[in-house]
């Protein structure tokens, strides 16, 4: 198990970018978050290694041209705490 994180500016850029990595591989959105009155946009996906690394490589590649996309990462085997962070927002 693994997790995504992108975060984008614009949410229409984010909604692009989760239809985009939802159509390439099989994998859930499990958090969201918006900063800058919408202006910038995080959101994680949860999905196995092989597919979100596939998928972050798939929206750096199309994002490559632009300064849109800030972060695209992949986190293998994260801890529970960080999973708990995710599901109820706030750290315990």
């Amino acid at each position: 198990m693994a997790i995504g994180i992108i975060e984008i500016q614009n949410l229409v850029n984010g909604y692009m970018a989760s239809d985009l990595i939802m159509k390439t591989v099989n994998c859930d959105i499990i958090h969201h978050k918006k900063a800058l009155g919408g202006r910038l946009i995080t959101i994680v996906f949860e999905g196995s290694v092989s597919d979100l690394s596939l998928a972050m490589d798939q929206i750096k590649k199309t994002y490559q041209e632009t300064t849109l996309l800030k972060v695209a990462e992949v986190i293998a085997n994260p801890p529970d705490a960080l999973m708990e962070y995710f599901e109820k927002g706030v750290f315990q």
